[in-house]
């Protein structure tokens, strides 16, 4: 008895397999690239920035050159704003923001970017920061 159910329940499976279909797709895979030709823009340099020592969070606007917090002096600040090649407008993309690091250094300074006629900037200097100078780098695009 036994072997006969054995024998009927391979049977069925052979069945199953043998009445089994199947399907199959073919998938186009596309890329279009484009090739971005460059475009001059200036840096965007602080300068040097003296706090006191043990400092409270402080700010510095490039677009009034107002400063909050420790911050005791700026100087060589010739080049606070961005400026591209024309003038920016809606068509030029980048980040809003970006932390600049320094290395060996823990804490960051924060940028976050104004648009304007120019590219200003707020900078951000977190509390008990450390000498060094600290830099990041970002891509402004323009579409046309």
């Amino acid at each position: 008895m036994r072997k006969y159910f054995l024998l009927t329940a391979a049977a069925l499976l052979v069945t199953t397999s043998a009445n089994a279909t199947t399907d199959y797709a073919e998938v186009t895979a596309k890329a279009t690239i484009e090739v971005a030709g460059t475009m001059n823009c200036s840096d965007l340099d602080f300068g040097t920035i003296v706090v006191k020592q043990n400092n409270a969070i402080s700010t510095y606007d490039s677009s009034t050159g107002e400063t909050t917090g420790d911050i005791l002096s700026i100087t060589n600040d010739d080049t606070y704003k961005i400026s591209c090649d024309d003038q920016i407008d809606e068509t030029y993309k980048y980040i809003s923001s970006l932390e600049l690091s320094s290395p060996g250094k823990t804490k960051k300074l924060t940028v976050n970017l104004i648009h304007g006629d120019e590219i200003y900037a707020m900078l951000t200097i977190p509390a008990n920061i450390e000498a060094g100078e600290y830099t990041n780098s970002f891509t402004i695009t323009r579409t046309y």
